[in-house]
């Protein structure tokens, strides 16, 4: 008898302190004062871009613990949006600098304060469009490439500038641009040319010249931009030099009309006609 009455003591002190929520039948303790623990974590764990940049979605995971009464529920807000309940990871994938909050309440009412986590997204490249110019000065070709350019989340950072697929130029200073002289080629050519007549129509002049005829090949320009983030930007265009041709006077002879024969390495037929050259 005496060891019945023991046990129903030890059952009594057992349940002193707990009580048991008539909906929900989770045990709740009297003395539980202290809210819950909630942890984020992210994917990726640190930022995959440049410069504490990330260059794709973020998933973000909450983890709560309550050593007494329990969890109830977990609550998150993303950048001081409406609060939602989380029941599984979840995704933010727009462009941007972002703040998640997240909190944790447990059974005994205890409600944790905000925390919160602060990450930056740019998954988009830059948009670009390539101004250039081309000018000659003095028989010398000269070349400016610039771009025009928009990013709107994390800006641009570099511009890289290529010629025929070499990299010729780094500017990492707006307005980002590059100037270039054309490196020409030329050919010779040896020839007569041209008549001309004096006042009293009488002396025929032939002209033997020299032409150097400078030519260049065509081009291909590509311009790479990249954001702060690494996303990057690459365009090109092709154009055509003209040509560049010189004549250089090596000699002038005086003729009569109709002569035929021979200078030097050169056969003449000095047929004139009438008017200047």
């Amino acid at each position: 008898m005496m060891l019945r009455k023991g046990l129903a003591v030890a059952v009594i002190l057992l349940f002193i302190g707990m009580s048991v929520f008539p909906s929900t039948g989770n045990r709740v303790a009297f003395d539980d004062i202290t809210p819950p623990v909630t942890t984020c974590t992210l994917n990726p764990p640190e930022p995959n871009g440049n410069n504490n940049w990330y260059v794709s979605d973020v998933e973000v995971t909450l983890n709560a613990t309550d050593d007494m009464s329990g969890v109830n529920v977990t609550q998150f807000r993303v950048d001081g949006g409406s609060i939602q309940t989380y029941t599984e990871l979840f995704n933010v994938t727009a462009d941007g600098v972002h703040t998640v909050e997240y909190r944790s309440v447990d059974y005994a009412g205890n409600i944790e304060d905000w925390k919160s986590v602060e990450f930056a997204i740019d998954q988009t490249p830059p948009t670009i469009d390539i101004t250039w110019e081309l000018y000659c000065e003095n028989g010398t070709w000269y070349l400016t490439i610039g771009v025009i350019y928009d990013d709107a989340t994390s800006g641009v950072d570099y511009v890289e500038f290529y010629i025929n697929d070499a990299l010729m130029f780094v500017d990492n200073t707006p307005p980002f641009e590059m100037g270039w002289i054309i490196t020409s080629k030329y050919s010779v050519k040896g020839l007569i040319c041209g008549r001309q007549f004096d006042e009293q129509n009488v002396a025929f002049y032939a002209l033997i010249v020299k032409i150097k005829q400078y030519w260049q090949p065509s081009y291909t320009v590509s311009v790479a931009v990249y954001d702060f983030a690494g996303n990057v930007i690459k365009e090109e265009i092709k154009f055509d030099v003209p040509p560049i041709i010189r004549i250089y006077l090596l000699k002038r002879l005086t003729f009569a009309n109709n002569y035929t024969g021979r200078v030097g390495i050169f056969f003449i037929n000095a047929e004139f006609e009438e008017g200047p050259l």
